[in-house]
């Protein structure tokens, strides 16, 4: 019999981006360390979407009761995502990232931040940066950056904050790994600085993940700003309805490492932005390159900043910083604009998992003719 956490990873590999099988078995691990072997079967037999644990008994062969129970457990140990809609609790299962890892941040320890590392290094960094739709979109930091006040209303970060009604904090499970490194790490001062809106964030009331606190918009406008100051850039979930957005420091971003991972890069599809550069008017005083995440700005031997146009994600950190006002922002033409089809994150990435299997079956196909 296929042993269980194999068919939990292979269901897994079906949502968004996938869940890679790697020789040494790495992928495995968080899984057996958070499910219960029954915890698994439930996870396996339950289908995509929202259901009620009424909907849910006839699938898992349980009782009503029974599903209840076991699914609020689930969902309370963040295996799965509940939400309130019409007046039902309805429940569904989630992918890894953003899902399960992020929903069990209190209990990441030393041993599972090595293993996450080695199963990025193996696979996993490479296919959450592959196929064109993001998980999660790099938006300008402030709206000025943006040349011709192009900015559009999708990525206008400052005005979504605005327009929420619940913002909740919780801890950034990228930061909880940088906890466990021999070095300190500045970026881990403060932990709970990720923000889930709406029903998100009431999940994260719900559940306690990740020592949850309600911030007013004010307050969420202010670590917006402190993210200009100490050189944090934004993403965004894709998603029409925004259901919260990350504030990623350079030096721990798990995205940012899977992008270096793959090729050196992959956010081109991640972002609605590039920087363009006035030589003549820089002074190659290298702030720039000091805050630039992706490394798209670094000093040559000469002392002269060199720019890589390829590498840039539109982050507009760099802009902020320019003593001469020689950078600036300039928004992609319509036809390479990546935006939010869905008005939530979960049909998201449900289209993410469609775009990878068609993805897939194509490069098959080819691979098949040579």
């Amino acid at each position: 019999m296929e042993d269980v956490y194999e068919k939990l990873r292979q269901k897994l590999d079906s949502l968004t981006k996938g869940y890679p099988k790697t020789e040494n078995g790495s992928e495995l691990s968080f899984l057996k360390k958070v499910f219960s072997p029954e915890d698994a079967e439930i996870f396996i037999k339950m289908k995509r979407g929202f259901h009620t644990s009424v909907e849910a008994a006839a699938d898992l062969g349980l009782s009503v009761e029974e599903t209840a129970q076991k699914l609020e457990s689930m969902g309370n140990r963040g295996l799965l995502y509940f939400e309130h809609i019409n007046g039902q609790k309805k429940y569904r299962i989630i992918p890894f990232i953003h899902g399960i890892w992020e929903f069990n941040v209190d209990r990441i320890e030393p041993a599972d931040a090595i293993n996450m590392g080695h199963y990025y290094a193996n696979g996993y960094g490479k296919v959450l940066m592959d196929y064109s739709i993001p998980i999660a979109r790099v938006v300008p930091i402030r709206r000025d950056v943006v040349k011709d006040d192009k900015l559009l209303a999708e990525d206008d970060i400052e005005a979504v904050i605005k327009k929420q009604t619940l913002i909740v904090a919780t801890d950034c499970a990228c930061r909880k790994v940088a906890t466990f490194s021999k070095r300190h790490c500045s970026c881990t001062d403060e932990l709970n600085i990720c923000m889930m809106f709406g029903a998100a964030g009431q999940y994260s009331l719900d559940t306690g993940i990740g020592h949850p606190r309600v911030l007013t918009n004010e307050q969420a406008l202010k670590i917006l700003r402190r993210d200009d100051d100490v050189g944090y850039f934004i993403q965004l979930s894709h998603a029409r309805t925004c259901g919260g957005f990350c504030s990623c420091s350079k030096c721990h971003c798990g995205f940012l490492m899977a992008a270096k991972i793959h090729h050196g890069t992959g956010f081109e599809s991640w972002s609605n932005y590039k920087c363009t550069k006035d030589s003549e008017s820089c002074i190659d005083c290298g702030k720039c390159a000091d805050r630039c995440p992706p490394k798209a700005m670094t000093v040559s031997e000469k002392d002269e900043v060199v720019f890589d146009k390829d590498k840039c994600f539109g982050c507009g950190l760099c802009v902020t910083t320019c003593p001469t006002k020689s950078l600036i922002l300039e928004r992609k033409p319509d036809d390479q604009l990546m935006l939010p089809l869905d008005d939530h994150f979960f049909d998201s990435q449900d289209r993410m998992s469609v775009e990878r299997a068609e993805i897939d079956r194509i490069r098959k196909a080819m691979a098949e003719k040579q």
